[in-house]
């Protein structure tokens, strides 16, 4: 009998402590993280203090209190209760800087939240003179780019008329002027004859007749650029033939165009 008096006894008292136990909850977002602890018997006496990296509220209680849990990506990192008698102190410790909590305090409730900061990624405001900034970045960038493209026009314009690998090959030119060219490009045993000035390109002439197209690729066949060929048949008396045929054929081509 005395035995099941005492195992009564211990029942009663592990019964009182869980009643006599402060529940402590939680609610997580993304502004804020607030705590509630729900007293039974009641606390007092609140305090708080703010340390390097963590924050402090202490608070008097006969009521057990327990909590301890850990939070991830989050400016807190962690919050936990410790107990020295009826003294308890709920600890936040953070990743970084300290916030400082709203602490109320009610009737058989204490109520603490931590405002986060603002979330980096949230949308900055919009004003006018970023929009101004905008264009005048965007009118440097055009004419940074209308520079180059004039640079690279006055400095690379000979090398517009270029071989096109598969399509066609530039012959050679004659010079008929002061920065006035004829170029010689033949496409499909067609040759077109394009004059080039500083400021335009136009085609003045073709030539699809197969003796005359021979003609001229024989003259131009030793040397791309037909004044270097000129200077190459000084050299070499065995072409003389070939060269003057060339020549006539060209010669012929632009009387032909000046009459006209």
């Amino acid at each position: 009998m005395a035995c099941t008096v005492r195992y009564i006894i211990l029942f009663l008292l592990i019964t009182a402590s869980n009643v006599y136990a402060a529940v402590v909850v939680y609610d997580l977002d993304d502004n804020n993280l607030v705590l509630k602890v729900s007293f039974n018997k009641g606390y007092s006496n609140v305090n708080t203090l703010k340390l390097d990296k963590s924050y402090v509220v202490s608070f008097e209680t006969t009521e057990e209190v327990e909590f301890d849990q850990d939070f991830w990506d989050m400016p807190l990192k962690r919050v936990y209760v410790t107990t020295d008698g009826t003294r308890k102190r709920m600890i936040a410790e953070f990743q970084e800087g300290v916030i400082v909590p709203e602490v109320m305090s009610q009737e058989g409730e204490m109520k603490i939240t931590f405002p986060f900061p603002k979330a980096i990624s949230e949308k900055p405001t919009v004003t006018k003179d970023s929009y101004g900034r905008i264009i005048w970045g965007l009118l440097i960038v055009l004419c940074f780019i209308l520079i180059i493209f004039g640079l690279i026009k006055k400095f690379y314009k000979k090398q517009i008329l270029s071989d096109i690998p598969g399509t066609g090959r530039l012959l050679g030119r004659a010079d008929i002027d002061i920065r006035k060219s004829l170029y010689f490009y033949e496409i499909d045993e067609v040759i077109y004859i394009i004059g080039v000035t500083e400021t335009s390109m136009n085609l003045i002439d073709k030539i699809n007749g197969e003796d005359e197209v021979n003609r001229i690729k024989s003259g131009f066949a030793k040397k791309a650029d037909f004044g270097s060929y000129m200077n190459f048949f000084k050299k070499s008396p065995d072409i003389k033939e070939d060269v003057d045929i060339s020549r006539n054929t060209i010669n012929e081509r632009l009387e032909s165009l000046k009459k006209r």
